[in-house]
């Protein structure tokens, strides 16, 4: 072996120190917690690692995310795509559909730009088991490479062994239903909150690891802010770091004995609603007021964005992390050079939605046509998503993907924002 392959070797190995979990080096290495069970088959008991033991990393395809296609020797000569998805129904999920493919024929306009050549094919999906099943019976749909949709959960079983038996990729935009994971023709595109949760707590607990994480009880029930919160709490004590209790309705003494006046404060409220956003900005304001020798800032949730134009000078205050998937930056220019092309082509202004349901469409077609392209050298192109991130892992042998992608949006002080990933 020679120095080089040595040295490569020495940087897989692990010493387990004291509070670590599977999870924490897993998330540590970007391999999943299967990889490294595989790797040290003499590992006994997988929920608690013993201090200073040594693990096997294995080194993960991809500098570490999952390769999403098979390799392909040769390039295909021409790619069909289908979108199955609710386009005829007289409602704002339709609406919001339509503009999603929208935003597929606009990637699809600029792909073929670059020399590929594909056939695109769409179906009304209706709602209904039956409504899929005659789509289905379509010869064209066996003949697919990829199809995106459907929607509705109980078209989906049908869906998915389709795809299985025909060898197509199956990819849900919008769908998150942890049963079909355990396919490997299925791409969920939209983690399910849960999966969400963990890569979010798992990267606020690298980020603020040494500062003061104060948890704002809201006195109110809210699953998702919960979930986090206790997922923050429990990885944050993983590591021997303890986590502080305040209640939103606590008066001023509290407050400060909550705080610490050396350490950045990061306060994370259990609830993702505006109201409970608003009465937090208005009680640390009147705080800050009063003991101006604390630092604050605010941790909350992809919730939040759908209220930046209003408050946005508060997190820019409160030098604010926002955890989400995906980031709609309207004052970037390439966001306004898309916006201005959806306009040209379709004559109207995207929606205001959070996110923006064009540029998710957009997004996520480039990503998968070019990945499966990229090995024919179809395209010399790399595309910055315009909205939306994708890291897709395969979360077990022999299982679907999953796509994992969570970032910080960080409103700072300076009034500048910064992606923390």
């Amino acid at each position: 072996m020679d120095a080089q392959n040595t040295m490569s070797v020495l940087n897989r190995l692990h010493q387990v120190s004291k509070g670590e979990t599977l999870f924490s080096i897993a998330r540590q290495y970007n391999v999943t917690e299967q990889d490294i069970l595989t790797a040290n088959p003499d590992i006994k008991n997988r929920s608690k690692l013993k201090k200073g033991a040594f693990l096997t990393i294995p080194v993960p395809a991809n500098q570490g995310e999952t390769v999403v296609s098979e390799v392909k020797k040769e390039p295909l000569k021409n790619l069909r795509i289908g979108v199955v998805l609710p386009f005829e129904e007289k409602s704002e999920r339709a609406k919001k559909m339509v503009e999603f493919y929208q935003g597929f024929l606009m990637a699809a306009d600029s792909i073929r730009k670059e020399g590929l050549s594909m056939d695109i094919y769409a179906f009304n999906s209706g709602s209904t088991e039956a409504d899929m099943m005659s789509i289905l019976m379509n010869p064209e749909v066996a003949t697919l490479n990829v199809l995106f949709g459907p929607v509705d959960d109980q078209q989906l079983p049908a869906t998915v062994g389709f795809c299985k038996h025909n060898n197509i990729k199956l990819v849900l935009p919008f769908t998150n239903v942890q049963s079909l994971i355990d396919n490997p023709h299925v791409y969920m595109a939209s983690p399910s909150y849960a999966v969400g949760t963990m890569e979010a707590a798992a990267l606020a607990t690298r980020a603020f690891a040494g500062k003061n994480i104060v948890v704002l009880k809201s006195n109110s029930e809210n699953v998702k802010g919960s979930l986090f919160t206790k997922t923050l709490s429990d990885m944050m004590a993983q590591q021997g770091i303890s986590v502080r209790s305040l209640n939103i309705d606590a008066d001023d003494f509290t407050y400060e004995s909550a705080m610490n006046q050396f350490k950045d404060n990061i306060i994370v409220p259990d609830n993702t609603s505006i109201k409970t956003l608003n009465i937090l900005i208005s009680k640390l304001d009147t705080f800050r007021q009063q003991h101006t020798n604390y630092n604050i800032s605010l941790l909350g949730y992809p919730e939040w964005q759908t209220y930046t134009n209003t408050l946005l000078n508060s997190f820019f205050s409160f030098d604010t992390y926002i955890y989400s998937s995906y980031y709609y930056n309207a004052l970037a220019p390439n966001t306004k050079a898309f916006e201005q092309a959806f306009t040209n082509h379709f004559n109207k202004s995207m929606a205001v939605n959070y996110p923006r349901y064009a540029m998710m469409g957009f997004d996520l077609a480039y990503y998968f046509v070019h990945d499966i392209w990229a090995d024919g050298s179809a395209m010399a192109t790399q595309h910055i998503p315009y909205q939306s991130t994708f890291r897709f892992v395969q979360e077990g042998d022999n299982s679907g993907f999953c796509n994992r992608f969570v970032q910080l949006i960080h409103y700072k002080k300076t009034k500048q924002i910064e992606l923390i990933r």
